[in-house]
């Protein structure tokens, strides 16, 4: 297996393709996995379980969204310095991007405890599912250090050009996750705990699996010497990694709590809307499949190339992407609509009136998320871009972005639309950060193209 892929060389589209199709395969494995978790806890639990971890899901992934924007500005870090092939620089890099990461995942861990009371308040969550919901984030919380350097190790591989391990890491990582809910909720009984124990476990193991394969790298093989005292840390990289990584984690964690107000809203409509919606939200990224590959392999390309400062590579890279998601999408979305409601009823059942409710709420949901899902494919890849070319500022505002017309959306709009106000939040948010992230993109990009002829 080929450890590093330098992607200053060769086709654009080839490299792409080649490192998305991993990513693909990964997500369609966690596609299927989060099926067939929930699956697990509709059937075996009941729908009040399902709803609960539902509406636990946004606040759980708060705290998931902010590590992903931490550990993937780190990655920019070190995809450049891969590209300028500064190996030294590089180890230490890793060193003080795994120190902070401890810091401030053990924050996030005492953040997300002391928040779960709170934040179901706030967000309205119906009290029959409440004590569930309180169980699952307390396990989902405690195991935060876990997710971040599980997330650390994969940004790190993918930095590196290689996104065969981490995803041959979270196929395991399913596989384990779902033999552990069968075992946790169907053997042992644990409900909606053992759901929560099992995600945990399995991120552990595909963590240890990364971490093997990481020390097969020479050029990322960490020493004693590699780890810096906190005190001692040089501050222009913990600068740097934090001017990376922070802006784009506090986007994250306001591009959520949009996502909460939205739950908000949903958790209003009563407990049948919120497994609607839930079940709904489980094939989302049937659609973003293709779409979410391309903007995890543009990330890396895009940083790999400037730090390279192969301008002109980002460009076709870009061009590429944008197609390859867009055709992908289309196709994903006559499946959703044609298939949608089946797909739905295999993740929960009940009465047949209740059932009935379930199942067109969701698929309402599904159906307008096939029409507007490029607008996010757009945001994602202009987004991506701007990171890898170390331009934070338009990434960040665009999380206001988002979050401000979830409100408006879930505030304003439910006397015109009625339920479709909700479902129209977050397409409503895409389109308006998709035109602030494409006009900052073509801007950033001429102008360290300008430079980049001026300096030769």
């Amino acid at each position: 297996m080929k450890k590093i892929t330098d992607m200053t060389e060769g086709s654009p589209l080839g490299l792409l393709v080649r490192f998305a199709l991993p990513l693909l395969l990964g997500s369609l494995c966690q596609l299927l996995y989060t099926t067939a978790d929930s699956a697990v806890v509709g059937r075996l639990i009941g729908v009040g379980a399902f709803a609960a971890v539902g509406a636990a899901g946004f606040l759980s992934w708060l705290v998931v969204d902010m590590i992903l924007g931490l550990t993937q500005g780190f990655g920019v870090l070190f995809a450049q310095i891969f590209g300028k092939k500064q190996w030294d620089r590089l180890r230490q890099a890793i060193a003080v991007s795994s120190l902070l990461a401890f810091g401030i995942g053990a924050a996030l861990t005492v953040l997300g405890l002391l928040s779960i009371g709170f934040a179901l308040d706030a967000t309205g969550v119906p009290l029959d599912i409440r004590s569930d919901a309180v169980s699952y984030l307390q396990v989902i919380f405690s195991g935060t250090l876990i997710t971040m350097f599980h997330r650390l190790a994969g940004t790190l591989l993918q930095s590196l050009g290689n996104s065969r391990v981490p995803v041959i890491g979270n196929v395991a990582s399913c596989i384990l996750n779902i033999a552990l809910d069968l075992l946790f909720v169907g053997g042992f009984g644990w409900g909606v705990i053992g759901a929560a124990l099992a995600t945990v476990a399995a991120q552990l193991g595909s963590f240890l699996y990364c971490l093997s394969k990481l020390w097969d790298i020479p050029q990322v093989r960490l020493s004693r010497n590699d780890f810096i005292l906190p005190g001692a840390m040089p501050p222009a990289l913990v600068r740097e990694l934090l001017r990376l990584g922070g802006p784009l984690a506090f986007r994250n964690g306001v591009i959520s709590v949009g996502g909460l107000f939205v739950q908000s809203a949903i958790n209003g409509c009563g407990k049948l809307f919120v497994a609607g919606m839930a079940a709904a939200e489980k094939y989302f990224g049937l659609v973003t499949l293709t779409g979410c590959a391309l903007d995890g392999a543009f990330a890396y390309f895009s940083a790999q190339n400037y730090g390279a400062g192969r301008m002109d590579r980002i460009k076709a890279g870009l061009r590429a992407s944008i197609w390859l998601s867009l055709a992908s999408s289309a196709v994903m979305a006559v499946l959703l609509l044609v298939f949608g409601k089946q797909l739905l009823g295999l993740l929960i059942t009940g009465k047949p009136e209740e059932l009935q409710q379930i199942l067109q709420a969701g698929y309402e949901y599904l159906t307008v998320l096939a029409f507007t899902v490029p607008l996010m494919f757009l945001l994602c890849l202009y987004r991506s871009g701007l990171q890898g070319m170390g331009s934070a500022f338009a990434p960040t505002l665009s999380g206001f972005i988002e979050l401000g017309l979830r409100i408006v959306s879930v505030l304003f709009l439910p006397n015109l639309l009625g339920r479709f106000a909700i479902y129209l939040a977050n397409p409503l948010g895409w389109l308006g950060a998709s035109i602030l992230l494409a006009c900052s993109y073509y801007r950033v990009y001429h102008r360290l193209t300008l430079a980049q002829a001026e300096h030769k």
